[in-house]
């Protein structure tokens, strides 16, 4: 990651008939009702809500200028990620994001060819913590935390010897960290980097990446049993593919895409 309305047409115009007797009322066109959008409500700096309720990110920036180029009127629905992804299953929203682009999400959505970013599943730990590089086994008999509902390798799910701690949401992950509750994280290292900037709690708090397990894909899964939702990815391939190659996401990179340090 929250609701905008984009692309409503012009009013009829008003024929007065007392004024113009033999004048026909001109017939307003019928309005074209939005397609609705699922997108995560937590995942900064990608999606999430602001404090005016309203959705902001990257992704959002992203998918709101290729609906745009695709001239297709669109509402955002703000969704906790696993209830997103239900609904853009059942066809109830014609797409939800930010969706990991894998093997098992290609066989239940229609997938656009380019994901809208990458992020790494890196391994973070405290700034002072030894600079070897960590591996999965060097994740054996540690304790390492990670974000509820969010996907991660079946390997470390099904591990018996890691010893998982999980949290509630992005932020609550890092303070784990922070207050060396945890050995390591799994997050990704652009999300780490902007709540390092953007969050009180927080600040002065120096992480870094000493491993990475994946570097993923993301972007956006357009439901299978909508009516509109093959169409839909035709249209968003055909449109980011137009807005890159007039550089139209600069900006937005530059505002929101933060690293940590080295």
């Amino acid at each position: 990651m929250k609701t905008v309305a984009w692309g409503s047409l012009a009013a009829a115009v008003l024929m007065l008939g007392g004024l113009l007797p033999h004048a026909q009322a001109a017939k307003p066109p019928a309005e074209a009702e939005p397609v609705l959008v699922g997108v995560e409500d937590d995942c900064a700096p990608f999606a999430w809500v602001g404090e005016d309720g309203q959705p902001r990110g990257y992704s959002v920036d992203v998918v709101r200028q290729a609906f745009s180029e695709m001239k297709v009127p669109m509402k955002l629905v703000v969704l906790p990620f696993e209830r997103c992804m239900r609904e853009a299953r059942q066809g109830r929203v014609a797409a939800c994001f930010n969706s990991m682009f894998n093997e098992e999400t290609a066989k239940e959505f229609h997938l656009h060819e380019v994901p809208l970013f990458h992020e790494p599943l890196g391994v973070l730990a405290l700034a002072s913590a030894p600079r070897a590089e960590v591996d999965p086994q060097a994740l054996q008999g540690r304790t390492v935390g990670y974000v509820q509902a969010y996907q991660y390798p079946e390997w470390f799910m099904n591990s018996t010897t890691i010893t998982r701690v999980p949290a509630r949401s992005d932020k609550a992950l890092l303070l784990m960290l922070a207050r060396q509750r945890v050995d390591f994280a799994l997050y990704g290292p652009t999300m780490a980097a902007w709540y390092l900037q953007t969050t009180p709690e927080l600040r002065g708090v120096k992480l870094r990446m000493v491993g990475q397990l994946s570097n993923d894909g993301f972007g956006v899964a357009f439901s299978r049993r909508h009516p509109q939702g093959e169409s839909l990815r035709r249209g968003f391939d055909q449109a980011l593919a137009k807005l890159q190659a007039r550089g139209a996401f600069k900006a937005v990179q530059q505002q929101y895409l933060k690293t940590l340090e080295p």
